[in-house]
Formats: C-alpha cells, structure tokens, sequence
C-alpha cells in the first residue's frame, strides 16, 4: 500500500496542500483504504457491509469510491473497531 500512498502524497501536494495538511489527508487516506480493503476482503454486498458497519448503505458506497472529504480520522477508526481491527500510530522524524 505504500506505492499507493505516494502517489496520493504527490496529488495532494500537486493540488497545492501544503504539508502539514498533506499529511493529515493522507492519514484518512490510509485509514479509508484499509477500511475498503477489509470490506473487500470479506466480500460483502454493500447492504451487508452497512448492516456490519451500522451505517445506511450510501455510506459503503463513499468508502469504495474513497471519498476522504466525507469522514475524519475518528470516524473511520470507529468504522474500523466494528470489524475488530485495531489501529496504531506511530510518530517519526519527518523525510
């Protein structure tokens, strides 16, 4: 997934984010596309996924087609707690 993550750094920054909001969009990047490949991963219909996630299905729909401007970082490690993963930080020195 790292490949995928530089790329979306490049966009965010190509689009004019400086870095510290770079970074913060990125963060929710990575949480929305994990969250996307778990529900990939147990195949689930987006009316099943809703009904794990104890969401309405429309919001299935914005995790697959990872819209970022629709959930904070909160939410999404909430989304993540319900499929009983874990999520950790951690903080480095900056490239």
């Amino acid at each position: 997934m790292t490949v995928q993550i530089e790329k979306y750094k490049k966009v965010f920054q190509s689009l004019g984010y400086d870095t510290e909001r770079s970074a913060a969009l990125i963060l929710r990047t990575q949480l929305l596309l994990e969250l996307k490949n778990q529900l990939e991963q147990h195949n689930w219909s987006q009316l099943e996924a809703a009904e794990r996630l104890g969401v309405k299905q429309p919001r299935i729909s914005e995790i697959q087609r990872l819209r970022i401007d629709k959930f904070s970082v909160e939410l999404l490690i909430r989304y993540l707690r319900r499929l009983d993963k874990e999520v950790e930080f951690k903080v480095r020195d900056a490239d």
